[in-house]
């Protein structure tokens, strides 16, 4: 599609901790990235994200970096970032309370109520979720008690939804962070009846939802040159990612390494239910809506970076002595009566099997082989539940910056690709802006290139022979290369 070379399209993922803006052109080169940190708040002992403060935040951010960059017009804008922060409306669609992080604790009396009223395997059917604190919906009874009664919601949108009513007008959802709230049945792609009976909240309380790269309106608020420019809710920053460093097969799996690590897998087309969903939850895993209309996804999570983190300030390694701390590890020639790690992964972590002379190579050695060896066990799963093995592995993340980590996997998942790109959220939420823009037509998740059923119980999962990987598809904005 032939676009004016002024066109701009900018992707804003509301992260953690960072939100970052990346502009791209019509081709989908990136023209700009910018960071500035989201502004979460600590009041009365909790952490809270107010709407309206993060509202004026990524404006002045977008004005700030478009001020940087006098040349071009927006012409579209896709929202990402995490699933489970989002705050509920009133009838007049003003905000009833903050919004709370991912990985806020309150609502461990909900568990126990679910446990006993609606049940856990009927929640997992439903939700594809693991019964844990993470799902928004366990935390409506706290906001309701502390702000305002779950009587006056009428819809909950996530902190991406939210930012795109603000910047429309037009109240729309997304399934793929739809399914982090825990009210989603996953299957029907419906909002559970019997899940908001439980929670005591309207059966409409979600928002009809649209695609991701569909537009939902235009901008009618902020800086002028975003005025008119299309938006779109691109979806849950993983699966966003994996868009940006073109994971899009079916036998595609992404590996995102950072202070948390998802593991990513698109399900095949074929019919799901909830004893499918219940077995994944066994498995560790957790599935929910893909970014891509009717489709499913599959996710594992591993505290790894900042689990292997607590190890080296245990250590005393700063960040400039992990290089040569890596070198030392993959020098170690393991010992069966050497340190041992466990659940690295854990609030609580343990450490065994030291000696009277502790050696730090030996011991970050056991760190990394033992978040690789989860990693691998999870893969496996993956691999399980898609019924196909993954054919082409794609990893991300500052967690790979470490020589040892980035060897150390190879040995447990096989060969992989490490594109050479910066930001992949931030640029598949662009690639959905540009969709939104009409810029380029939609992207479809493809097959694998042959059927090949995956063995449940291999003699060594954790070192299952990979194929080849094949090419890495051409990314707008990215690079072909490897680093």
């Amino acid at each position: 599609m032939t676009r004016a070379a002024d066109e701009l399209y900018l992707g804003v993922d509301v992260g953690t901790t960072y939100t970052k803006i990346q502009i791209v052109d019509p081709d989908g080169n990136t023209v700009a990235l910018s960071s500035r940190a989201t502004p979460w708040e600590r009041t009365a002992g909790v952490t809270i994200l107010t709407p309206a403060r993060l509202l004026d935040e990524v404006l002045q951010h977008l004005e700030a970096v478009l001020d940087d960059h006098p040349a071009g017009r927006v012409v579209g804008i896709g929202l990402t970032g995490f699933g489970e922060t989002g705050v509920p409306l009133g009838a007049r669609g003003d905000v009833l309370a903050p919004g709370l992080p991912w990985y806020d604790v309150h609502g461990a009396d909900e568990l126990d109520r679910l446990a006993v009223t609606l049940g856990l395997e009927a929640f997992t059917g439903s939700s594809g979720l693991p019964v844990n604190l993470k799902p928004s919906l366990f935390k409506f009874a706290w906001l309701a008690e502390r702000y305002t009664p779950l009587s006056q919601w009428v819809r909950w949108l996530s902190i991406q939804e939210w930012l795109a009513f603000q910047l429309t007008g037009t109240i729309a959802g997304e399934a793929s962070l739809a399914s982090r709230t825990g009210l989603l049945d996953v299957v029907s792609g419906r909002q559970s009846e019997e899940t908001s009976i439980w929670a005591g909240v309207p059966p409409t309380l979600l928002p009809d939802r649209v695609g991701a790269g569909t537009s939902i309106g235009r901008v009618t608020t902020g800086p002028a040159r975003i005025h008119g420019a299309h938006v779109t809710i691109a979806g849950l920053d993983h699966l966003v990612a994996a868009v940006g460093l073109g994971a899009l097969d079916d036998a595609d799996l992404v590996d995102s390494c950072g202070t948390g690590e998802a593991i990513i897998r698109h399900l095949p087309e074929r019919p799901w239910n909830a004893l499918n969903l219940v077995d994944a939850v066994n498995r560790e895993l957790s599935v929910g809506r893909d970014v891509f209309p009717g489709r499913l996804q599959a996710m594992a999570s591993v505290r790894s970076g900042i689990g292997m983190g607590r190890f080296l300030k245990l250590m005393g390694i700063q960040r400039d002595e992990l290089p040569a701390l890596d070198a030392a590890a993959l020098a170690v020639v393991p010992r069966v009566d050497g340190p041992r790690v466990s659940n690295v992964w854990l609030d609580q972590a343990q450490l065994t099997n030291i000696d009277y002379e502790p050696d730090r190579a030996e011991v970050w050695r056991a760190v990394i082989e033992a978040v690789q060896e989860r990693a691998a066990y999870l893969v496996h799963q993956l691999d399980v539940v898609a019924g196909i093995p993954a054919r082409r592995r794609i990893m991300t993340g500052g967690g790979l910056t470490s020589r040892a980590v980035r060897e150390i996997k190879r040995r447990y998942l096989g060969d992989y690709e490490l594109p050479d790109i910066s930001e992949a959220t931030s640029l598949g939420a662009a690639h959905f802006a540009r969709m939104a823009a009409g810029a380029v037509p939609p992207i479809r998740i493809t097959g694998p290139s042959s059927d090949s059923a995956v063995d449940t119980a291999p003699d060594h999962p954790h070192r299952a022979p990979v194929d080849p990987a094949d090419h890495l598809a051409s990314v707008p904005g990215g690079r072909e290369d490897q680093r």
